[in-house]
């Protein structure tokens, strides 16, 4: 068989033509990303040769989140990103406040909203949403995307954006208080946070990526995080809206819902999902959701972060990456991943193993 590229590889597998081998991509915390290049003693190319990832993923600089690390990169990109007003930095108490005045603490360990603009009611009266036009929104992407999309997937990440976008602005227990208190002002914000969410899949368009990963944590452990028919009547339909965009465009939708997301899988696939990131294992039946929705839709992810990578031994990552093509790649539809970003407690001989489990089984 031909040798393919990365994005050649990509295109083939979501056609569901004959591939050389399955896709991954293993994502990090940037810390611990930093600290694994340093113990292998890797440039970052030699360290993206070693991953094999497929994805070159953009992100837009209004999102704070994206860069709150810590990093003397994300540092580049705050000063940038506050130089064209999109953000703001308060360097005293390590916040960085975003387009939408949500504060998010610069740490290690991962993405914290620490302050929500709209935590008293009455804030919303004289709230401003922020807008999705605002110039210099991808300076930090510079020409990047015409050079390497020759060779990767290029992924839009729209994260944080209708549940999460609205609890981080209001704060997660008034936000759920409100799910049961006051739909009609839910129904408003969630419109507001819509339109904005659509225009900005309109410049990922104009962009030019292949794929959009949305991005809303729709379930906990054991099950949604608020009924299906609230999610039906609140969610679907807003959804339903952005990802419209990215059809109408040929851009392929994925997206992230971490935890048990089984019983509203048929509802996005019906709106437009077409692969879904990032399948836990010990929050849902990998074998179950293969299963029954392999046939219509790609997987991303399933690859153990909360026991196995952490915790498990070497020979134990490498059964679950085994397992993990054999159940969620059955089709050859299936990018090979953990079910989240790679953590600070991951250590390194299980990345060693993770790596080497891919290249066997894949």
């Amino acid at each position: 068989m031909i040798q393919m590229n990365k994005k050649e590889r990509m295109k083939a597998m979501l056609e569901k033509g004959p591939i050389d081998y399955l896709p991954c991509q293993l994502d990090f915390v940037p810390y611990r990303e930093k600290c694994l290049i340093q113990e292998l003693k890797l440039s970052p190319a030699e360290f993206l040769e070693w991953t094999d990832n497929h994805f070159y993923c953009v992100f837009p600089l209004s999102e704070a989140e994206y860069y709150s690390s810590g990093s003397a990169e994300d540092f580049e990109k705050i000063v940038l990103a506050e130089s064209r007003g999109l953000i703001q930095h308060d360097p005293d108490n390590q916040i960085l406040f975003d387009s939408w005045g949500i504060g998010w603490k610069i740490n290690t360990q991962g993405v914290w909203a620490s302050v929500h603009p709209l935590a008293e009611p009455q804030s919303f009266d004289s709230y401003a949403f922020p807008n999705p036009e605002a110039r210099g929104m991808f300076d930090h992407v510079g020409g990047e995307i015409t050079a390497k999309s020759k060779e990767f997937y290029v992924v839009g990440l729209q994260h944080i954006l209708l549940f999460e976008r609205a609890w981080t602005l209001l704060g997660y227990e008034n936000f759920m208080t409100l799910l049961s208190t006051d739909l009609k002002f839910v129904e408003t914000l969630l419109d507001g946070i819509t339109e904005y969410n659509v225009k900005l899949a309109l410049r990922f368009v104009e962009l030019g990526v292949d794929a959009v990963r949305t991005g809303d944590d729709y379930g906990c452990q054991l099950s949604l995080q608020m009924s299906p028919q609230v999610w039906r009547k609140l969610f679907k339909p807003r959804l339903a809206n952005i990802w419209k965009v990215y059809h109408d465009a040929g851009v392929l939708v994925m997206h992230h819902s971490c935890g048990n997301v089984e019983t509203i899988i048929p509802d996005m696939l019906e709106i437009g999902l077409q692969m879904l990131h990032p399948l836990q294992p010990f929050a849902l039946s990998l074998l179950k959701i293969a299963q029954n929705f392999g046939d219509h839709l790609a997987f991303h992810g399933g690859i153990d972060t909360q026991k196995i990578l952490p915790f498990g031994k070497p020979q134990e990552v490498k059964e679950a990456v085994r397992e993990c093509i054999e159940i969620l790649g059955r089709n050859r539809q299936y990018v090979i991943a953990p079910s989240q970003e790679i953590m600070n407690d991951v250590p390194t001989e299980n990345i060693i193993a993770l790596v080497e489990g891919i290249r066997e089984y894949h």
